[in-house]
């Protein structure tokens, strides 16, 4: 395999880790929803949670396919990024210095194993 083919795999395994990423978070954002619910609307919210979740474990697996997972797996913790996001916008939880500093790094270790993955690959 040439190194532009390889270097394109990792690209979708890495495109395919952020969506499955996203969709773990907003599978967790809709169970919180659905655990400050009741009735019928918690079910249905505990239920898009975990098909947000099982549709981010299909991706996840589909990623791996692509990439190697000392690569991708890592990439994982930028659904943690993601989560503290949607919690300041929906749920009202405050953004503190730390978790900047924290989410900063989660960031810059994504970067670093992208950047790692792409020198690999050429």
């Amino acid at each position: 395999m040439d190194a532009k083919n390889k270097q394109q795999k990792l690209s979708l395994g890495i495109l395919l880790i952020l969506i499955a990423a996203a969709l773990s978070s907003l599978g967790q954002l809709a169970w919180k929803f659905g655990a400050d619910g009741t009735g019928s609307y918690a079910i249905l919210l505990y239920l898009i949670g975990f098909i947000a979740a099982g549709a981010g474990m299909f991706f996840m697996m589909a990623a791996f396919r692509y990439g190697e997972v000392s690569i991708l797996q890592p990439m994982m913790s930028l659904g943690f990024a993601l989560s503290i996001v949607l919690g300041a916008l929906f749920l009202d939880e405050s953004i503190t210095w730390y978790k900047l500093i924290g989410t900063g790094f989660i960031i810059a270790g994504s970067i670093l194993l992208g950047i790692e993955g792409n020198e690999e690959s050429v």
